[in-house]
């Protein structure tokens, strides 16, 4: 899939979908207004292939450490980081393709709620 966004754009999109890996409340209308006007596909490829592999794990944590926020010099590094791995390594790209996989089971709800509310911001503003 052709990205239709910027670095910087992708980079916004990454910390928006962060949002819903908090171990808190969730505020899935925010996030909607975060990613208005970009492409459904393209965000759920975004979300389980680049921001869940980074962020999922933290709700899976018994206890999880990230509650207010991903910071976003790190998830932006973090990701971009895993990648270049992929790009670079059969076995990373293998283990992605199973971490992306699971997550796309175990965080389908999540997704479900973004998508949600991204349809109706999209449908608000007639986009």
């Amino acid at each position: 899939m052709e990205s239709t966004l910027t670095e910087q754009q992708r980079e916004d999109v990454w910390e928006a979908l962060s949002d819903a890996f908090i171990d808190n409340e969730v505020h899935y209308e925010f996030i909607a207004r975060r990613i208005a006007g970009i492409p459904k596909a393209e965000l759920q490829e975004i979300f389980f292939n680049e921001v869940a592999p980074q962020c999922g794990p933290n709700l899976l944590a018994t206890i999880p450490p990230i509650w207010a926020g991903f910071d976003k010099e790190s998830l932006a590094k973090c990701i971009r980081d895993m990648l270049q791995n992929n790009r670079r390594s059969r076995w990373a790209r293998i283990r992605h393709r199973i971490t992306v996989a699971l997550f796309r089971r175990r965080f389908r709800r999540v997704w479900e709620r973004i998508e949600f509310e991204w349809a109706r911001k999209a449908q608000h503003t007639g986009s």
